[in-house]
């Protein structure tokens, strides 16, 4: 794949979910772009700094940094954001990407299951875009906006996928119309933010699927093949650069039907 260059130098970009998958990704299109990068920790401490040496080695020019966070909890998700601050500055780019993807039988799913699949991935959502907003807000303006924020949903939020996925697919679908109606409230203070909903993607979340599955979903791809966290990243620093999108949602998934 051609990779595209983007500028980040003198910016500071936030990435939950950055210790690995399209979070990563994104985390290393913006350091070779010479900007600095916040990551959520992961709860592994060897992933973390799997990530960080992988980040520092990839771009010895931008400064990288952890620390932990977890984002169904808003005390957790604001001392993040205070900490992100008081260490790196201000920053004007937000990615969330972290969440959780279990694949359970529909009636084996329990609320517990569901409680943490939505706490994860919608709450924490909200979460992260509320403080994350609140923290851009004293921003100066550059090319018409304060900050930029990309929410990484899924395609499965539009297409239901499966039963299995259940929680998963609702948590997705309510992401993006959170995005939709964040976008709004965002704007009014000049806060860009757009949604990223990958199709399949190569990341440890979909290692797992069994193989007649995983051959079932290659077919229908129109690209004959699954897509890799570096595209991701690619489309992530695309719409966190495009000038005139905003509230929309980018579904590159090699046009599955």
């Amino acid at each position: 794949m051609a990779k595209v260059a983007f500028d980040f130098s003198g910016s500071t970009t936030i990435v939950t979910g950055g210790a690995s998958g399209i979070g990563l990704a994104i985390a290393e299109t913006i350091a070779h772009g010479g900007g600095d990068v916040v990551i959520t920790a992961s709860r592994n401490p060897r992933k973390t700094e799997a990530a960080l040496q992988r980040l520092r080695a990839a771009a010895p020019k931008s400064r990288v940094l952890a620390f932990a966070c977890e984002v169904g909890n808003e005390e957790s998700v604001a001392r993040f954001f205070d900490e992100s601050r008081r260490s790196a500055g201000a920053f004007r780019y937000l990615v969330h990407s972290a969440g959780v993807s279990p694949n359970t039988e529909f009636f084996e799913q329990t609320q517990a299951e569901w409680d943490t699949v939505l706490n994860s991935n919608l709450t924490g959502s909200f979460l992260v875009l509320k403080y994350g907003a609140l923290a851009m807000r004293d921003n100066p303006i550059v090319d018409e906006w304060r900050g930029r924020i990309v929410l990484v949903t899924s395609s499965n939020g539009v297409n239901a996928y499966d039963p299995v996925s259940a929680h998963y697919d609702s948590s997705k679908a309510g992401a993006n119309l959170l995005m939709r109606n964040a976008a709004q409230e965002l704007a009014k203070l000049q806060i860009c933010l757009n949604a990223l909903a990958p199709g399949w993607i190569e990341t440890a979340l979909n290692d797992t699927l069994p193989d007649d599955v995983r051959a079932h979903e290659n077919a229908k791809i129109w690209m004959g093949r699954w897509g890799t966290p570096q595209e991701m990243g690619q489309c992530i620093a695309h719409l966190l650069t495009m000038p005139y999108l905003v509230g929309q949602i980018l579904m590159p998934d090699g046009g599955y039907r």
